[in-house]
């Protein structure tokens, strides 16, 4: 896929659907390696005949995906990520540590809290430009479920 520029001219104002309350919000594991990231909430009563196809954020594209009635589109960062390191008396062997790559580039230049959405309806493509999106506070998952206490 070559990755082209695509003219602000292209974005739709479709009235057919309608996201309210637009946000984002961090989240980090608990445990060390565990992973990050950035989870794209729009909010949408009905998807009225379309079809969500990725999310731009932050110049990275992921998959978008509708779950109770929510668009979603979950964005890894490279903190708290597994690292794979090899350690070795040979430089060679080093060379292929590397950080975790980043999901698909966007062709898109946004401000921080505006996101594309791309959908499909009757077989053509479009794109939204959400603007204004809210930063949540960040979720931080815990390490591992609390025991249950013995009797």
């Amino acid at each position: 896929m070559s990755c082209k520029s695509i003219e602000p001219s292209k974005f739709q104002s479709d009235d057919s659907f309608q996201i309210e309350g637009p946000y984002y919000e961090a989240w980090t594991a608990g445990v060390r390696g565990g992973g990050s990231g950035i989870n794209v909430f729009l909010p949408l009563k009905d998807l009225n005949g379309i079809t969500p196809d990725s999310i731009h954020f932050r110049g990275q594209r992921v998959k978008a995906v509708y779950d109770h009635q929510h668009i979603v589109g979950r964005f890894q960062t490279p903190h708290n990520q597994p690292q794979d390191v090899i350690m070795s008396h040979k430089p060679l062997a080093e060379a292929n540590n590397q950080l975790l790559p980043i999901e698909d580039p966007s062709p898109f230049e946004l401000d921080e809290n505006s996101c594309v959405l791309s959908y499909i309806r009757q077989q053509k493509r479009y794109y939204s430009k959400i603007k204004n999106l809210k930063k949540r506070r960040a979720v931080p998952h815990p390490a591992a479920p609390p025991s249950p206490s013995k009797p």
